[in-house]
């Protein structure tokens, strides 16, 4: 008989050693904690006993499973995310000799979202907002990484100091999605921005403060994931975009912007740190009004 809670935090242990982001490590937990105890109800009580048509059933359960925030059906988005955590638990189960399980859902596919960029005018208009005080170069350092070097929110978020390589003209991903690294080339601009942050404007803010962390905030404490979110309000605001955007869109755009500009989709996988060309295909639907 397997246990729950042992399981659970064993899976949230594995999500945090593979650097998964924060809103799969509190969410991916959960949705297993709710596969097990209907297997369990259904009368598995060992991961050997939980067979592909018991897999099903809870397919069928989730399709009619109302949302305790809205009352409603859960959204096909949302099964797809418990279809992920599964496949995530799948492989935990098999790199830790628990088990085996087969999860094979056929969901059908939806349209493909067209995905938010902005165009090259409303970057420069980012980039205008930002001011020429200490805190105009940290967030022209914030906007290197996001959009100069295409990094995911929790990757900025633990970026150090000696991350920054200038005179090879790169920036070291240390822990990516899935724990893979990578280097990410970080020339002209976004090189130039990158050094006037850290020799001009990070050690003044520092304020005493002793750590590593590259971007900081006013009190010289490193700045979260949220705070980075919070400059690019500040600067949307002050640029006068009248558009909702977070820091992913920034990831986006320079994607596409590479892609425009006739970079290989293996080229730009590379770039955004992508497992396989599957993600990186999304760009590709982007049609020419959105450049």
């Amino acid at each position: 008989m397997y246990s729950k809670e042992k399981l659970v935090e064993g899976f949230l242990q594995y999500l945090q050693l593979q650097n998964y982001d924060k809103t799969s490590l509190d969410n991916a937990p959960k949705r297993i904690a709710e596969f097990l105890d209907f297997m369990y109800e259904k009368g598995a009580s060992t991961i050997d006993q939980i067979d592909g048509e018991l897999t099903n059933q809870f397919l069928e359960y989730l399709k009619i499973r109302k949302s305790k925030r809205t009352g409603r059906v859960i959204s096909h988005a949302t099964i797809r995310n418990y279809q992920r955590s599964l496949n995530r638990f799948v492989k935990y189960l098999h790199q830790t000799d628990q088990g085996h399980l087969e999860i094979n859902w056929q969901l059908k596919t939806k349209e493909v979202k067209q995905i938010e960029v902005l165009s090259k005018e409303e970057i420069e208009r980012l980039y205008q907002a930002t001011s020429d005080d200490l805190l105009g170069m940290r967030d022209r350092a914030v906007l290197a990484v996001f959009y100069g070097c295409g990094l995911r929110r929790n990757e900025a978020e633990q970026l150090g100091l000696n991350d920054v390589l200038p005179d090879k003209n790169l920036l070291y991903v240390g822990m990516g999605k899935g724990g893979k690294s990578r280097y990410v080339p970080m020339v002209g601009k976004v090189k130039a921005d990158m050094i006037n942050y850290i020799q001009n404007a990070r050690l003044m803010l520092m304020n005493k403060q002793v750590h590593d962390r590259l971007i900081v905030g006013i009190k010289g404490k490193g700045l979260s994931g949220q705070g980075m979110y919070d400059v690019l309000k500040r600067l949307r605001k002050r640029a006068n975009l009248n558009k909702q955007f977070g820091l992913h869109t920034l990831r986006h755009t320079i994607a596409t912007h590479l892609l425009a500009q006739g970079m290989s989709l293996e080229q730009i996988a590379k770039f955004l740190g992508h497992s396989s060309l599957e993600s990186t295909q999304i760009y590709t639907h982007i049609n020419g009004e959105s450049l």
